[in-house]
């Protein structure tokens, strides 16, 4: 196939992974249309070369309400879509996450559609009613060719619906998450993530009190992120006595988050449940070891060599998995380890390979 292809993205420009994914492709030489049902929030689109927008303008809870509005918006939307397609006439529709735009891509009905499922649209939407699944299912059942970003995703999805599934992982940016290794005495340990209660923060905190407990070796806990349970993750450090030695570092910007991770020497991610788990991959291409929980696709983004994964229901073995890595960290065993593992599994590129040999495929169908 000719990377000259148009490729009609429906997507929510707001979304990192969606311009990740743009400016990807047209630097393989792509024209990408995108029809986003949200208005653009930054301005990461204007140098973007063979790249085109129309946007509807309505924040994704108006589109998933069940409210009248909701509902009305959401079919001028499908109406504004499909016009959209007839417009620019591409060669594929792909369609990102399945209850929004999966929907918009089923009323369009152009049979060369990839629709790509994402995480919550999968994890949470379905189970919401009997209505939600009946819709996912016509989302999922309705595409030549449906991805998912990792293999427990397709799993779960698998229960809802019976058919294949192609793995196609989002990729990082290897060049930009680059090693920068610490040559400080005290031992960093930390994680990037959103605080809520999926993300397991209060339980990284608890590890890190009974590690200090065991430990002689100095050391601090770093978090960065912003959210809900902030003031509840606080009152937690102080009832440990951990004020002294965590850091809430608040919110990230892109700008600043490969300076983020290479703080760090072992990044944690303690999660109960997680989709994919970017954030550990970032973080293994700064060559930062992770220590993760076993949960939806995090086993998956992990070195086997430099990595550890800690049983999700059996936190008596976290401390266990965080000493090996301590261990490995202070005997030097890990060096490029991390780095090379997304190097070769998870970079750009060879994501972006598997996503064009996708187009390749429903070009045939």
């Amino acid at each position: 196939m000719k990377n000259e292809r148009r490729i009609l993205f429906l997507a929510d420009i707001n979304s990192v992974h969606t311009e990740r994914w743009v400016k990807s492709l047209v630097d393989r030489g792509f024209q990408i249309n995108l029809f986003s049902l949200t208005a653009p929030k930054t301005d990461w689109m204007n140098n973007c070369r063979n790249f085109e927008f129309k946007c509807f303008g309505i924040d994704q809870a108006t589109v998933q309400s069940n409210s009248r509005f909701g509902k009305f918006s959401y079919f001028k939307a499908r109406k504004e879509a499909k016009a959209y397609f007839q417009e620019t006439q591409p060669d594929i529709v792909h369609a990102h996450y399945a209850s929004s735009y999966g929907m918009l891509a089923r009323t369009i009905g152009f049979e060369k559609t990839v629709l790509s499922l994402w995480g919550s649209d999968v994890y949470e939407f379905p189970k919401r009613s009997i209505l939600h699944r009946k819709l996912f299912k016509r989302a999922v059942s309705f595409p030549a060719i449906v991805c998912s970003t990792s293999k427990d995703m397709a799993k779960e999805a698998w229960r809802w619906i019976d058919r294949s599934y192609v793995i196609t992982p989002f990729g990082v940016d290897t060049d930009r998450f680059s090693a920068s290794y610490k040559k400080s005495g005290i031992l960093t340990l930390g994680t990037v993530k959103s605080l809520e209660e999926v993300y397991g923060i209060d339980r990284l905190i608890q590890l890190y009190a009974d590690f200090r407990a065991t430990a002689s070796i100095d050391s601090q806990l770093v978090i960065y992120g912003k959210g809900s349970q902030e003031p509840e993750l606080r009152s937690l450090v102080k009832g440990l006595n951990l004020e002294d030695h965590v850091q809430f570092k608040g919110f990230v910007s892109q700008d600043k988050l490969v300076a983020a991770f290479q703080s760090l020497d072992i990044f944690m991610a303690l999660s109960r449940r997680e989709s994919f788990g970017v954030a550990a991959l970032e973080a293994q291409s700064c060559g930062v070891p992770v220590l993760v929980t076993s949960v939806g696709g995090l086993p998956e983004v992990v070195d086997p060599e430099s990595g550890v994964i800690v049983a999700e229901d059996k936190p008596e073995n976290w401390l266990h998995g965080l000493n090996q890595l301590v261990d490995k960290i202070q005997m030097k065993t890990i060096g490029d380890a991390p780095r090379n593992f997304v190097i070769e599994n998870f970079s750009h590129d060879v994501c972006v390979d598997k996503i064009i040999q996708v187009y390749e495929d429903v070009e045939r169908v």
